[in-house]
């Protein structure tokens, strides 16, 4: 099988804006389709876009022999989302059977965890999900007293449980055993015998965490080795999208899934790779042993020349060259603060979107006018939410709400649409949307406030607490069950009955219509920023500017036009673990604590196309000269 260049022709139409073409590393990476591969990008390079094109021109030469598939493994829904926005119904050929198209996690829950599951106990599990797992707890601990105690470097032992705690299962046998990671517990220890019989429990009741929906897969395979070739008879390709996040147990299923005859991709940027809270490495190696072929993608259709010079100085994994675009000549800036000028970091960084200028579609425009004109959001991003008499997020945005950057808000045209893009992203994912349209269905009630406050995810979890605490334990079994279970109308009548139950006649038609309808509405589901919080405002010259407040982890995979990164504290102010780096001076070895923080400011550096800012304390750069890559503005 072969790429023409008719093939790229038409790809790019799709994917690109008028005018636009593959450069020939994005041409060089479509036209692989005959060899396993790594590939590691620059921020910026365009890489799923490729990688859509690639796809897209696969699913134009189906059917292949023996009605072989396409196999996408992603971490987000952000590449589904450019499909179904670009592609429209046309995306239903790539996104339906034999193809795969899903999160890593949804993968194995699927076609491994759920099938283990049934083998060894005979029924399906009832949610696949960890915190629903931790709310479990201690309804099967009796001594609730043992829960409170501190437990080493965990704050309850209700974490230790969580985070510590692995099964050891044997199909040979249905007796689970529990110990610690990296530890055998002695069956005759106290921590065994009281954690023990209570997590058995809770997983044979059909309550189970990630963790051990792996563990169940990782068995499976082991028990039945013949599903790699079933897996491998199913899959022409595997492509493995945002590869840096892939955990080491994810690549060890991974590579137990598919033979050698499978066609295998891994597609990301090593220095991307923050999703994990621990900050583990990566498993993925772009530059690992093997006969898998090794690419590059150097040039950033992102980020600006000058941006990506402090990008590469604060890369842990050097990049060879990174080419920016040479158009946009804007110096970062370094806005330099005192404890009395924390809080006008955020004024002085919205006077430089007026202020500041470049050339955008052949005219001269400021930054905001930028923003508008491209739709790429300007945004302040911190590591630190908040935390008391230390600098965080709040120190610089008092009216920084934490819980909102848990989960962000997508708009679904009714539940359906929902229901049928949403149960290959995984159970907490697909719990999250599936309450996000719940609140639809309030808001077309005209309920917008649960004991007088306005309604947010929280809000409403936190009200059918306090309504009953069953109650709510029912609503996310039903959610979870219509993840594992296909079956839309019983999940609709459910979720009908269960918001009649609670709010009786007060549930409107059009939200029932919204709940019950049958109609897939193709549309590009939108991830927005909550209108009312979390936005800073500045007004000047009739114009009222608008800053999205975020954390990192928030805003990765994201573009900006301008990006300001709050300096935020981990057991020190982060940047000083750095700033050697930042201005291009390389001292020592990396330890974990500068490790963690270069990967913090790494994904936050390589957001904006067009502006970067630093906002950092006058102590950490006093007595340092800064070079000319940097413009100061001293607050």
């Amino acid at each position: 099988m072969q790429v023409t260049n008719e093939d790229i022709e038409k790809a790019e139409k799709i994917f690109l804006n008028d005018g636009q073409a593959f450069d020939e590393e994005r041409r060089n990476f479509i036209n692989c389709i005959d060899k396993s591969l790594h590939l590691q990008a620059c921020p910026g390079s365009g890489k799923t876009t490729a990688l859509l094109a690639k796809l897209y021109i696969l699913s134009e030469k189906m059917q292949f022999e023996n009605n072989q598939g396409i196999c996408v493994l992603t971490h987000t829904n952000v590449a589904i989302n450019i499909i179904k926005k670009r592609l429209g119904d046309n995306a239903d050929k790539l996104l339906s059977y034999p193809n795969f198209f899903g999160t890593i996690q949804s993968f194995v829950d699927k076609y491994l965890a759920i099938p283990a599951y049934i083998k060894y106990f005979g029924n399906k599990p009832r949610v696949i999900d960890t915190e629903f797992f931790k709310s479990r707890i201690p309804n099967y601990i009796e001594n609730n007293n043992w829960l409170k105690n501190n437990k080493g470097e965990y704050k309850t032992v209700k974490e230790f449980i969580l985070y510590r705690t692995k099964l050891e299962i044997d199909f040979s046998n249905t007796n689970l055993k529990i110990y610690l990671k990296n530890k055998k517990l002695s069956e005759t220890s106290s921590t065994y015998k009281t954690i023990n019989d209570p997590i058995i429990k809770i997983i044979k009741d059909g309550y189970l965490r990630f963790d051990d929906a792996y563990d169940f897969a990782k068995c499976y395979l082991e028990k039945y080795s013949e599903i790699k070739n079933v897996f491998s008879s199913r899959f022409k390709y595997v492509f493995i999208d945002e590869a840096q996040d892939t955990s080491s147990v994810q690549k060890e299923i991974i590579e137990k899934c598919f033979n050698e005859n499978v066609i295998i991709q891994w597609i990301g940027d090593v220095n991307q790779g923050i999703v994990n809270d621990d900050f583990s490495e990566s498993a993925w190696d772009p530059n690992g042993k093997g006969s898998y072929k090794k690419m590059e993608l150097t040039k950033s259709h992102r980020v600006s020349q000058p941006i990506a010079d402090i990008i590469k100085n604060v890369a842990i994994n050097k990049y060879k060259n990174i080419d920016g675009n040479k158009n946009v000549a804007l110096k970062p800036i370094l806005l330099v603060f005192n404890d009395g000028t924390k809080d006008k970091v955020l004024e002085n960084f919205a006077k430089l979107l007026i202020e500041k200028k470049c050339v955008y579609n052949n005219e001269e425009k400021n930054i905001y006018e930028i923003s508008e004109l491209s739709g790429n959001p300007i945004k302040a991003v911190g590591w630190l939410k908040e935390k008391d008499n230390v600098l965080s997020i709040k120190s610089y945005f008092p009216q920084f709400n934490k819980t909102l950057t848990n989960i962000k808000q997508s708009y679904f045209p009714n539940l359906f649409t929902m229901y049928k893009i949403s149960r290959n992203f995984g159970a907490k994912e697909f719990k999250n949307r599936s309450l996000l349209c719940i609140l639809e269905a309030l808001r077309l009630s005209e309920i917008n406030r649960l004991n007088g406050r306005k309604i947010t995810n929280t809000e409403f979890l936190n009200y059918l607490k306090e309504y009953d605490k069953n109650v709510l334990v029912q609503l996310l079994e039903c959610i979870a069950k219509y993840y594992i279970e296909d079956n839309f109308v019983n999940f609709s009548n459910k979720i009908v009955s269960f918001l009649q139950k609670i709010f009786k006649s007060n549930l409107k038609q059009s939200a029932k219509t919204y709940l019950e309808e049958q109609t897939f509405v193709s549309t590009n589901t939108t991830t927005q920023n909550n209108n009312d919080f979390n936005i800073y405002r500045y007004a000047v010259n009739g114009i009222v500017l608008k800053i999205f407040v975020d954390t990192v982890h928030g805003v990765k995979g994201e573009t900006h036009t301008a990006t300001l990164y709050l300096d935020t504290k981990f057991h020190e102010n982060s940047i000083k673990y750095f700033i050697n780096e930042l201005l291009g001076i390389t001292k020592g070895v990396i330890n974990e604590k500068k490790k963690k923080a270069l990967k913090i400011a790494h994904v936050a550096f390589s957001r904006p196309t067009h502006l970067l800012c630093i906002a950092i304390c006058h102590s950490d750069i006093n007595g340092i000269k800064i070079g000319d890559e940097f413009e100061v503005i001293n607050i």
